[in-house]
């Protein structure tokens, strides 16, 4: 029986451009799903796919994601832990929890109140469902947080000086990574430089997934003054940079809607409440 994929997209890159046509290629049907061009059933009926991987995270992606998951859908990565990581807050959380090196962080609403904070050193402020870069800034006087007026909550990290950011990845037990500049000018800035992750890099990535209880995942580290800091977690990533990506993603995607089982998955680690605290 002809395998059937669904992914819901608002747009894609490059790499997943291509995993797509090679997973067409071998024989999978796929179908790229644009929650935001038409309705869609509460009931959305007999699914039509095997696996539904979830690229968008938009508000109307993860409705529809959320309609398939109660309808029994597959999705890829899982609706509860997309949905989760959606917010920077509960990331940064339960990073913290699970053990993992991340910046000293504080979630809020108020700028203003960070005043304090800079007293030690410059701050990074990111809303907190934020992606690919958009809205972040780096702030060193307390005058600079008076002028922001933030449509949400903000997650605000201690910003420590560093070279290039090291995207990291994961697929399956393998772990990629790629050196880049921020912010990104050009599509060559996108690409970076593939780099071999030390054994120390390659656990942090592997902690996370299970921390998440997902293998196929990005995330963002830097290092300073020889110290490593994840600062963020991203639900699928672009995969930009990896040596033969396409193939590897394609493999992934395969085998995942060829023999998916739930039961396989890690168990994420609860978000403690308790970990985010008045500070």
């Amino acid at each position: 029986m002809t395998l059937s994929i669904g992914i819901l997209v608002d747009w894609l890159n490059p790499c997943v451009t291509a995993a797509v046509e090679t997973m067409r290629e071998r024989g999978v049907h796929v179908d790229l799903l644009q929650p935001e061009r038409q309705p869609w059933a509460l009931d959305p009926g007999p699914l039509a796919h095997d696996l539904y991987v979830l690229k968008s995270g938009t508000d109307m992606a993860l409705t529809l994601a959320g309609l398939l998951h109660a309808a029994g859908a597959r999705t890829l990565n899982p609706f509860p832990t997309v949905v989760s990581m959606r917010n920077k807050a509960n990331v940064m959380a339960a990073l913290v929890n699970g053990g993992v090196p991340v910046p000293e962080t504080w979630v809020t609403s108020s700028p203003s109140g960070l005043a304090p904070a800079l007293a030690d050193g410059a701050l990074i402020l990111k809303p907190y469902r934020g992606s690919r870069g958009e809205g972040i800034r780096i702030v060193r006087e307390a005058s600079e947080l008076e002028a922001i007026t933030p449509d949400g909550p903000l997650v605000v990290q201690r910003f420590h000086p560093h070279g290039r950011d090291r995207k990291l990845y994961c697929i399956g037990d393998r772990v990629f990574g790629v050196k880049r500049i921020w912010p990104l000018r050009t599509y060559d800035d996108k690409l970076g430089e593939p780099f071999e992750p030390t054994p120390a890099q390659r656990d942090i990535v592997l902690r996370c997934g299970e921390i998440f209880g997902i293998d196929l995942f990005g995330l963002d580290l830097i290092e300073s003054e020889g110290q490593p800091y994840v600062v963020d977690v991203n639900k699928f990533g672009s995969f930009m940079g990896v040596p033969d990506a396409p193939r590897l993603l394609a493999d992934y995607l395969i085998g995942a809607a060829a023999s998916w089982d739930p039961a396989s998955m890690v168990a994420p680690i609860a978000l403690d409440a308790n970990a985010l605290v008045p500070g």
